[in-house]
């Protein structure tokens, strides 16, 4: 049996209990029945991280006394089903991660369009100076050639 599997069945104990407590020691006392006493001390040592686990989230807390078990506010939210607490925990921590990384996406693909804005501003000016210096040659070239035939014909 894994922690998260004794966390569930201790949640699940916890919420299905009317008044929404438990006696620790009086459940171990019942999931230990049958066992041997090595078996039942590493059944306790598991339902014992089990409840660590669950204290540390909120799920459960310590009663007025040490051994009683109350159900916590998420615990009620999530209805007693540790394995829905922990989809959405892991959902949350998705969206945190994500949420701290899409400003550097955002950021890049910005960069990206400016530098592509860029090159494509540059390349129009180049291909305007390159049609304008073409044009400037042809027309050079025509002024000459209509220079050339008026000088041919005032010599005729």
């Amino acid at each position: 049996m894994e922690v998260y599997q004794a966390a569930e069945i201790i949640l699940r104990a916890v919420h299905d209990d009317m008044n929404g407590s438990i006696v620790f020691s009086d459940f171990l006392a019942h999931q230990t029945k049958g066992y041997d006493a090595r078996t039942a001390v590493e059944i306790q040592g598991i339902y014992n991280k089990a409840l660590l686990v669950l204290i540390d989230e909120g799920l459960c807390h310590r009663g007025v006394s040490g051994d009683i078990i109350e159900l916590g506010q998420k615990g009620i939210d999530c209805r007693g089903n540790y394995r829905k607490h922990v989809k959405k925990r892991d959902t949350r921590n998705l969206l945190e991660k994500i949420r701290r990384i899409l400003p550097i996406f955002s950021f890049v693909f910005v960069v990206a369009g400016f530098y592509i804005s860029y090159i494509k501003k540059k390349d129009i000016n180049e291909r305007r100076i390159k049609a304008t210096v073409e044009q400037h040659r042809k027309d050079s070239i025509l002024a000459r050639q209509k220079a050339a035939m008026e000088r041919s014909r005032s010599k005729k």
